[in-house]
C-alpha cells in the first residue's frame, strides 16, 4: 500500500487493527506467550518516494553538499570558474570524512580534474555521485592505515598519531568514522594530552552513537546476530516461540 508522507525524519509504527476485544485463550499459555492467535507482523519494508520531483533537501545531502556554486550559469557544460571553489570545498571536506584527516588538496583537486574532463555533462552535477563515489573506492577509506614512523625499530612500541588514535577511538566507541570535534582535536595535536583525551572520550560516550559499543559486541561475542536464524529443538525446547526469540 501507498501513503502520502512529508520529508523528513519520521517514526513510522504498523499493525494490524485489532478487530476482537476478546483474549484468546492461547495468549495466556506458555507456548503462544508471544502473539497467541492474533495475526502480527515480522518485518516491514518501507520503498519510495514515487515521481520524485527532484533530489529533495535531506540530512545527508547537507552533509556532503557544504555550499552552492554562486552565480554559476544554469546550462553550463562544463567547468565555470564559480563552481570551482565550491567544488573544491566540497571535495576537500568529503575527503576530510572519508580519509578521517585534514583533506589532501592535491588529493582533492584530483577529484576536480577527473570530473573536470566529463564533457558530456555539467561536471558540478556529475560530482554528485562521481565525488563520493571515487573517495569510496580508495584504500585510505576502506581500511584504517597506520604508519610505523621511520626510525623505529622493529617490534619496538612507538605513539601513533593523534590522527591515527582518533580511528581508533571512534570506531571502537562509536562504529563509525570520528566526528568533526574529534578530529579538530586530533588535527590540532592535542589528542595525545591526557585530559583531552579523556574529555572527548567522556564526549563520545554521552552520545546516542556511543551505543553501537554494547550492540556490536554482543552482537559478535554471543551471536546474536545469529538470533533469527536458530531453531531450537522442540523437543528440548518446548516453551520456544517467536516472543521468547
Amino acid at each position: 500500500m501507498r501513503i502520502p508522507v512529508k520529508a523528513g525524519s519520521r517514526l513510522i509504527g504498523v499493525a494490524f487493527v485489532e478487530r476482537d476485544q476478546a483474549r484468546d485463550e492461547a495468549t495466556v499459555r506458555p507456548r503462544m506467550r508471544g502473539r497467541g492467535s492474533q495475526p502480527a507482523l515480522l518485518t516491514v519494508t518501507i520503498a519510495g518516494p514515487y515521481d520524485a520531483k527532484g533530489p529533495g533537501d535531506t540530512a545527508a545531502r547537507r552533509r556532503i553538499f557544504v555550499c552552492r556554486p554562486a552565480n554559476a550559469p544554469a546550462n553550463a557544460a562544463v567547468n565555470t570558474e564559480a563552481e570551482t571553489p565550491c567544488a573544491r570545498k566540497i571535495l576537500s571536506t568529503l575527503v576530510r570524512r572519508a580519509y578521517r584527516r585534514p583533506g589532501d588538496r592535491s588529493r582533492s583537486g584530483g577529484f576536480a580534474a577527473v570530473l573536470h574532463g566529463r564533457k558530456s555533462q555539467r561536471w558540478f552535477r556529475y560530482g554528485h555521485s562521481e565525488g563520493p563515489r571515487t573517495s569510496a573506492g580508495q584504500p585510505q577509506f576502506l581500511f584504517r592505515i597506520e604508519h610505523q614512523p621511520e626510525g623505529i625499530a622493529k617490534g619496538s612500541a612507538y605513539r601513533i598519531s593523534d590522527l591515527e588514535l582518533a580511528s581508533r577511538l571512534s570506531f571502537f566507541l562509536w562504529s563509525s568514522i570520528p566526528d568533526d570535534e574529534l578530529l579538530d582535536a586530533a588535527t590540532a595535536g592535542k589528542l595525545k594530552d591526557p585530559a583531552t583525551l579523556e574529555r572527548e572520550t567522556r564526549r563520545m560516550l554521552a552520545d546516542p552513537r556511543s551505543e553501537s559499543l554494547v550492540t556490536n559486541f554482543a552482537a559478535q561475542w554471543l551471536f546474536l546476530r545469529d538470533v533469527e536464524l536458530k531453531q531450537p529443538d522442540v523437543l528440548l525446547f518446548p516453551d520456544f516461540d517467536d516472543g521468547l526469540r
